[in-house]
């Protein structure tokens, strides 16, 4: 078991320890999940002990070695801080889960103080050999902000995640009543045209459940066929292991928790559906998917739709389409939330890669390759060397 550690066991002020392995992470298991329990922080849910431990287990590779940054006080664990070390020519510090890990952020118990744990989990970064530390998509005004209070976000790589304040909603059909006519309309369309194929079924499926984890191999199934039919490239499906990884998300119905599935069908035909996070009342809709060839109905738009309906029911309180921003998600929300990237070079080889890689270059390049019209973008899928070096470089 691996794991490094400044300060004694009677130090009741604080110790900081990094953990290095699968086995130093279990061994802290039940303590982190307290801390998380503690926390009750809705943008978390990539720093839970159930999103490492399974992307470390199921989709980590020899490139990605566990860094997680933990301070005790009096000998309780009181923040969580998962970082990896990844690269080659360059050793970057990132958040545990890059690129799946949605939010960049830590856990830290409401009731210590924020000024120490940022003193001593940025001075335990010297204990890590790397050439630069990279966070991106870091939620505006979570525990990771504060850590970076004096640094500067690094220009041009801001971003901003989409997000439906449920709260407003006393029900569903008071959500179904603030739409406007045309929305209405459209939502009326929509059901009609999908019903000719079959009467529409929903419901939210978890873990373990019948059904769930057929329904998820064919979404998985259908966002490939939309990737490749538009062009586009996801650097989350290029990891090996990957459909094997969300299928293995645990999740709970009696205390709204972890993976859920939303499924919307027509007669026996599943059309859509919708893989999300449910976390201390906040829910972030990580994938979703449809029948392609169905898309003249929009099947996608209901069944978000119909998922907005269930979580206002059960008393979720947000639906977060999380970061970059589209025409769909602006169309869905009624407030952002601003996401910042930061970087802390240690090395020269590391200035130069947040400089001048992370800031500008990769940012550039992906713009460009994101306004081709698709059909060249299809053209760029041949060897998927173009969308993997932006993501591995």
């Amino acid at each position: 078991m691996a794991m490094e550690g400044t300060g004694t066991a009677d130090d009741a002020a604080v110790q900081h320890h990094v953990l290095r392995d699968r086995s130093a992470m279990h061994a802290v298991a039940a303590d982190w999940r307290a801390l998380d329990a503690r926390a009750a922080d809705p943008l978390t849910y990539f720093q839970s002990f159930d999103w490492c431990q399974r992307w470390l287990d199921v989709v980590a590779d020899a490139r990605c070695r566990p860094e997680i940054h933990t301070l005790r006080q009096g000998g309780n664990l009181v923040a969580v801080w998962p970082l990896m070390l990844s690269g080659t020519a360059v050793k970057r510090l990132e958040p545990l889960g890059w690129p799946h890990s949605q939010y960049a952020n830590l856990l830290i118990d409401p009731t210590f103080d924020g000024r120490e744990a940022a003193r001593r989990l940025l001075g335990g970064l010297a204990n890590t050999k790397h050439d630069v530390a990279v966070m991106e998509s870091v939620p505006a005004g979570s525990a990771l902000t504060a850590l970076f209070q004096d640094t500067s976000p690094l220009s041009g790589r801001g971003n901003s995640a989409a997000m439906l304040d449920l709260s407003v909603f006393a029900s569903p059909d008071a959500y179904a009543a603030a739409l406007s006519k045309t929305q209405r309309r459209n939502r009326n369309r929509r059901r009609n045209a999908l019903s000719r194929h079959g009467p529409l079924s929903f419901c939210v499926l978890f873990p373990g459940e019948d059904g769930f984890a057929d329904a998820i191999a064919t979404c998985l199934d259908f966002k490939r066929t939309w990737l490749r039919e538009t062009g586009r490239r996801s650097t989350g499906f290029a990891f090996a292991g990957f459909d094997d990884f969300l299928a293995s998300l645990p999740g709970r119905r009696d205390d709204l928790s972890g993976a859920c599935l939303s499924v919307l069908k027509a007669g026996d035909r599943l059309v859509a559906g919708e893989l999300g996070f449910l976390h201390h009342g906040h829910y972030h809709a990580y994938l979703g998917a449809f029948d392609w060839d169905l898309r003249d109905a929009s099947p996608g738009k209901a069944q978000m739709d119909m998922t907005v309906c269930w979580l206002i029911d059960q008393g979720v309180k947000t639906y977060d389409l999380l970061g970059h921003p589209a025409d769909y998600k602006e169309s869905w929300s009624n407030r952002t939330l601003d996401l910042s990237a930061y970087a802390l070079p240690v090395t020269l080889a590391g200035r130069a890669y947040a400089g001048l890689w992370t800031a500008w270059l990769r940012p550039g390049l992906k713009q460009i390759y994101e306004r081709l019209p698709h059909q060249l973008r299809r053209l760029a899928r041949l060897g998927q060397s173009f969308a993997l070096f932006l993501m591995i470089a």
